[in-house]
């Protein structure tokens, strides 16, 4: 990874203020292309993993809480949400 790209700074706070409340929201600050690019990650592969959460591993998920500078338990329940509000939609 080069230069740590700025936008993951909005993270800590907007997930603070409120603003963010699921994975999904994460991606209205930072593109998922860099994201992807961060972890090392095809943007095809990082998009069927945030369209199915469950698929990323644990390591992925650390990953992510330190890219985006928030707590693991943080990034887990984002990653939480973003499932039920899946399994809502689906009933």
């Amino acid at each position: 990874m080069g230069t740590r790209d700025p936008r993951y700074d909005l993270i800590k706070p907007m997930l603070s203020e409120g603003q963010i409340k699921s994975f999904a929201d994460v991606f209205k600050y930072i593109k998922k292309t860099v994201v992807a690019n961060d972890m090392g990650k095809k943007v095809d592969r990082f998009t069927i993993m945030m369209e199915q959460p469950k698929k990323f591993s644990v390591a992925d998920v650390y990953e992510m809480a330190e890219l985006f500078n928030i707590d693991v338990r943080q990034m887990f329940e984002l990653i939480y949400k973003e499932e039920l509000k899946k399994a809502n939609v689906e009933q």
